[in-house]
């Protein structure tokens, strides 16, 4: 691993050499994936699209850094904005005459759509250059901030955020595929490290500062603040962010995109319906509205893998999945987010409930140390995947991660060591995360030729958003309404032996990669 990421370091470009792709039996895939010939752009093109030297040159040490600083701002009113509208729900809810679950479409509808955006945004940016589809995201993430603050209902609302979620989708992996590209293969599980420091350190300042900012500015005057934060970010990225080269020109691919959303969109949306039926009592397989999603969802994936198949110019190559350094850390990522995110839902229920009883002010600030570890570990687990491998890292983020579990599992009673326990878990889940995802994210990462790096980092995006939303309703269900201590113990046990299967990857994953190399 290291002796590849020296040699990778000592070439003039990370485009110059394209690792070769091999299938499950260790052969080299067909011809069609290699790179393509070099181009020459058409006479429309804009100028910062056409094949410059600049483009292939090895970008300088300070332009890294100044272009983690922009893609940060670009990502900070992602990350606050999250924290804070699950903290002004119910705000949210009574100043717009609704209901709390009505409102709390206003989280799943954006993540929703970031889910089925971001295979497609991935691939766009591919196809006509990561700093177009950067650019277009942040300008629509910034201006739906800043509409946000005139929204008149609810349903307004939650359709501006699935637009921001969208724009999200076109950011994200072009984002990661720009700040791969300025620190290079030696050094790309830094990069990535210090990407999910930003996306980790926005929703701390979103915990700590949340209360005091919603008191003062009102939840839409935060929504117009992050929005002129965002006009910055919007401002710098125009003078600062470089284009990098790009595939071949291709047509895109509308139909197998569509077919992932429709699959993906139906997985969630049921997922979503899960917890409602089980409050009610009803029988999940009578039910025959979450039986239509599942089963269309099935449809609209038997239908892309075999779209996909035969489409001259497919959103995504699936030979890739042969590979299991490809395959297994995004099983493994998605498993990891499961118990995360899950139980990030689920501690701060029990920390209201009797026993702890602690105000909503308070519950907020002691979930700090989670994201907390996470920003401080992320760039730590970056630098150490580049100078170890990433095998250790996601062995020892998995263990994290399942001693997370077990401690807020006897954290839930909160007699004797209780609260001192749920401390323990949310720094071990914090550390967990900031070892185990950039050691993720490289070996998909290097799984694919660095032309294919959008579609690569959407897919890592998806894979985490569906582990997200599916860790969310699947412990909000297996807990129920007011569960009791020995309730709360087995839903985290529940989590913990989800997040097991994020040993794939580190046991399996790397070995193939070892052998293959």
């Amino acid at each position: 691993m290291r002796a590849r990421a020296r040699l990778a370091a000592a070439q003039p470009s990370v485009f110059t050499v394209v690792p070769q792709i091999l299938d499950a039996a260790g052969r080299p895939l067909a011809p069609s994936v290699a790179p393509p010939a070099p181009r020459t752009a058409p006479s429309g093109a804009a100028p910062t699209d056409r094949p410059t030297p600049a483009i292939g040159a090895p970008p300088s040490d300070s332009y890294r850094w100044v272009l983690l600083v922009v893609i940060g701002f670009a990502v900070l009113g992602f990350g606050s904005l999250m924290t804070l509208v699950s903290a002004a729900l119910g705000t949210i809810a009574e100043d717009l005459d609704t209901s709390v679950p009505t409102a709390g479409w206003v989280m799943t509808g954006l993540m929703l759509a970031m889910a089925v955006s971001t295979p497609a945004g991935g691939k766009l940016g591919d196809i006509y250059g990561h700093r177009r589809m950067f650019m277009i995201g942040i300008v629509g993430m910034t201006a739906t901030m800043i509409v946000n603050y005139w929204v008149p209902d609810i349903g307004t609302f939650i359709a501006v955020r699935v637009v921001f979620g969208l724009c999200g989708g076109m950011l994200m992996p072009s984002g990661m595929a720009l700040l791969m590209h300025a620190f290079g293969p030696a050094e790309r599980a830094r990069a990535v490290g210090w990407f999910q420091f930003a996306m980790t350190g926005a929703p701390t300042i979103g915990v700590v500062a949340g209360g005091p900012l919603l008191n003062i500015f009102g939840w839409r005057g935060i929504f117009l603040l992050f929005g002129l934060i965002g006009l910055l970010g919007t401002v710098l990225a125009v003078f600062i962010v470089k284009p990098i080269p790009r595939g071949a020109r291709v047509s895109i691919d509308v139909l197998g995109a569509l077919l992932l959303g429709g699959g993906t969109l139906g997985v969630l949306w049921a997922i979503t319906r899960i917890p409602t039926l089980t409050r009610s009592g009803t029988s999940l397989l009578s039910d025959q509205t979450l039986m239509l999603m599942v089963g269309g969802a099935l449809v609209c994936f038997v239908l892309f893998v075999l779209w996909e198949r035969r489409a001259a110019s497919p959103l995504l190559d699936l030979r890739l999945f042969r590979r299991p350094s490809f395959t297994l850390p995004l099983v493994s990522a998605a498993c990891n987010q499961f118990a995360y995110m899950g139980a990030f839902i689920i501690v701060p229920t029990f920390l209201l409930q009797d026993g702890y009883g602690y105000s909503v002010g308070v519950a907020a600030m002691l979930m700090v140390p989670r994201p907390g570890a996470f920003a401080v570990a992320s760039p730590l687990g970056g630098t150490l995947v580049t100078k170890i491998g990433a095998r250790a890292p996601m062995l020892f983020g998995t263990s994290a991660m399942i001693g997370s579990m077990v401690a807020f599992a006897f954290g839930a009673d909160p007699a004797g060591w209780g609260l001192a326990l749920v401390m323990v878990g949310l720094v071990l889940s914090g550390v967990s995360a900031g070892f185990g995802s950039p050691a993720y994210q490289m070996l998909v990462a290097d799984s694919v030729e660095d032309r294919d790096l959008g579609i690569a980092n959407g897919m890592n995006q998806t894979v985490m958003w569906i582990g997200i939303v599916t860790g969310i309703q699947s412990m909000l269900a297996f807990a129920g309404d007011s569960p009791s201590i020995g309730r709360l113990q087995m839903t985290f046990l529940f989590g913990a032996i989800v997040a097991a299967f994020g040993y794939m990857a580190p046991l399996f994953a790397t070995r193939r990669a070892a052998r293959a190399g």
